[in-house]
Formats: structure tokens, sequence, C-alpha cells
């Protein structure tokens, strides 16, 4: 299975929270690399998004796609949705969070899926 085909063009992270703040409900999966030990998700890190519907796979065409992601390196992130949540939730404790908050807020929910609180 060609997992590529299933990716739309590749954006930035930031790119990918201002497309959530000025465009919400896109309901996109988000893929990305597998980044190299030591290293961790950065403003610049490429995302892509799972373009193709899921909807109309089969239960083993799902799991094949998944082997493929990650014999191909790949791992979600988070769907735009959860994006949108946490820069909401970030946007209740801090009117005008930095780029790098947003950054860290994401990181956290990513890793514990939980709310930062700051």
């Amino acid at each position: 299975m060609n997992i590529t085909s299933f990716f739309g063009q590749p954006e930035s992270l930031l790119c990918w929270i201002g497309k959530c703040i000025e465009q919400p409900g896109l309901s996109y999966w988000l893929v990305y690399q597998d980044l190299a030990e030591g290293e961790s998700l950065q403003l610049t890190t490429p995302l892509f998004p799972i373009v193709n519907d899921m909807r109309d796979l089969s239960d083993a065409e799902i799991d094949a796609f998944e082997d493929g992601l990650s014999r191909n390196d790949y791992s979600y992130l988070l769907n735009t949705d959860q994006i949108e949540d946490v820069i909401y939730n970030l946007k209740q404790q801090k009117a005008q969070p930095s780029e790098q908050e947003l950054l860290e807020a994401i990181i956290f929910y990513y890793e514990r899926d939980a709310f930062i609180d700051i």
C-alpha cells in the first residue's frame, strides 16, 4: 500500500496552528516523519494531512495503512480538532499565548493526553 497517496501537501506545525485558528473544523489527522533520537517537535516540523477518506476502507485496509505508517517511519500527531481544543484551552489561560507556548501546549497534550496548566 502506498501510504503517501493518502497524504496532502506538508505544512509546518506553525501553519497548521494558524489554520486551526483561522479555519476551525478542518478535521484532518496529521502525521509526521519520525524524528531523530533526542529531537522533539518544532514549529517548523512538516506535518502531512491525511486527505483520503479512511471511512471507505475495510478494517484490514486501515490496519495495512497504519502498519505502512510505522514501516515508513511516520507517526500520528493529532487531529486538527484536538489542536483547536489545545489552542482554546491555552487561550482561556492566557489571551495571547506565544508561538512557543502553543508548541509546548500541543506537545504536552500529545504526550499526556491532557491539557497544560500554565
